[in-house]
């Protein structure tokens, strides 16, 4: 598990791309698209997030256990994890095993996630779109979206593999390759008049050149997963479903939860407000989520590495390392969104003179939200790594709680305030300071 600089400064190259893409694009975007066509772009990425609901928390929970094994664990268990055992050795048959089940488990979720979005999801965009913007248009373009993300579903067990085994630099490296190609096929399709539709072949090509690089990555990664190349079938076993199923189930209420909180609101903001105001709330929201992302980047990073002290018992090392995460996140984000507050009307201005971020106290009020949000994320993440997840009950009971105060503010006065202040008050009721404060009392055991 050797993870360092090189890692982390992959991490910040690729974490900057894929979260930072639309921002990349923004400048082309906002020249060759309406403001309706980026209204409904952002509806695109919005039920992209949540189609990616259908993984239910397991490409973090397989991840966590794929580390645990390659770190020397002999098995996986439901609940907790087992300490290493023989420091220098991987259980070989176990492992592709493992990998097998996992492919089979990814491979359902994009057939199962084809149908609904076929169905559900065109007519969901067909009814936004109508009298809006060409329903051809709109149709073409989503079908493209919606091949890319049924795609990437199932080729998401490899983000789970590579993660796992602490192959970050490489994971980074896929995504570099994928972004750029996404980069390059939307600036010659915008470029050839293809508008929204040439966006999204643009997504689709990026998916299927990520995909060949995934693979090509690991089975170069080491004699094991050489030896492994051709054997990787998609074949369930029973016992390592049944274990995995528990923590699943309790990261996908979280995953959904997450959804709510961070996603939703773009839709519910398209649905009952208009597809300006979206797209407004879009760039606000993208911008964010990469200052956040950037800022994560070296948590995330070493993620494989706090699963690796857990299963070598190294738990002083383990706070060490967590402690300057936190140091890192806190610091980028103060930095990130004060350039945001003091210069983000200014730089969009620079790009367009027809498009303008948020009101001030409306931009602001998502920072903070963000930021309290993801700030507990990262303490419970830690958490995660001993294979419990306690908060799952009190994300999504407050996610819900959430999104009924929404609907009944929205059907009395369709604002942006009545969907972003349910989101600030009813998180810092309870879990913005709760359960960083439990990680805290953990750790100090």
């Amino acid at each position: 598990m050797n993870i360092g600089k090189r890692d982390v400064a992959w991490g910040y190259i690729s974490l900057f791309l894929v979260q930072g893409i639309n921002v990349i694009l923004l400048p082309f975007i906002l020249v060759f698209l309406s403001e309706k066509e980026l209204g409904l772009w952002y509806t695109f990425t919005s039920l992209y997030g949540l189609a990616m609901l259908i993984d239910f928390g397991f490409q973090a929970t397989i991840s966590r256990n794929i580390s645990y094994i390659w770190s020397g664990a002999e098995n996986i268990k439901s609940t907790g994890y087992q300490h290493a055992q023989n420091y220098n050795k991987i259980n070989k048959n176990y492992f592709l095993t493992l990998l097998s089940s996992v492919k089979s488990i990814y491979y359902t979720m994009g057939t199962i996630i084809l149908v609904v979005l076929l169905s559900a999801g065109s007519y969901y965009i067909y009814t936004i779109t109508i009298g809006e913007i060409d329903i051809k248009v709109a149709l073409i373009s989503w079908l493209f979206y919606l091949t890319a993300i049924v795609l990437n579903i199932m080729f998401s067990f490899w983000n789970a593999i590579l993660k796992g085994i602490g192959a970050i630099k490489e994971y980074n490296k896929t995504l570099v390759i994928a972004k750029v190609s996404q980069i390059i096929f939307s600036l010659v399709l915008l470029y050839l008049g293809f508008g929204i539709i040439g966006v999204t072949v643009a997504y689709l090509l990026s998916v299927l050149v990520n995909r060949v690089s995934l693979s090509k990555f690991f089975y170069r990664h080491n004699d094991l997963t050489r030896e492994l190349k051709g054997k990787i079938k998609p074949r369930i076993n029973k016992r390592i479903f049944k274990d995995l199923l528990p923590n699943t189930f309790k990261t996908g209420i979280s995953s959904m939860a997450n959804y709510l909180v961070i996603n939703f609101p773009i839709i519910l903001a398209s649905y009952y407000v208009s597809l300006e105001v979206s797209g407004q709330f879009g760039i606000v929201n993208q911008i964010v989520t990469l200052c956040l992302t950037l800022s994560n980047s070296y948590f995330n990073t070493y993620l494989a590495k706090f699963n690796y002290f857990r299963v070598k018992n190294n738990i002083n090392d383990l706070i060490l390392l967590f402690k300057k995460s936190v140091f890192i996140n806190y610091s980028i984000n103060i930095v990130l969104f004060t350039g945001v507050i003091l210069l983000g009307d200014y730089l969009l201005g620079l790009m367009s003179t027809d498009k303008s971020l948020l009101p001030l106290p409306m931009t602001i009020l998502i920072i903070v939200y963000r930021f309290l949000y993801n700030n507990q994320n990262i303490f419970v993440s830690l958490l995660s790594t001993k294979n419990i997840v306690p908060y799952y009950k009190s994300f999504i009971i407050s996610a819900l709680i959430t999104v009924s105060i929404q609907f009944i503010l929205l059907n009395i006065k369709p604002t942006l305030l009545n969907i972003l202040a349910p989101i600030f008050v009813i998180q810092l009721i309870f879990n913005n300071w709760y359960w960083p404060f439990q990680v805290i009392k953990d750790l100090k055991k």
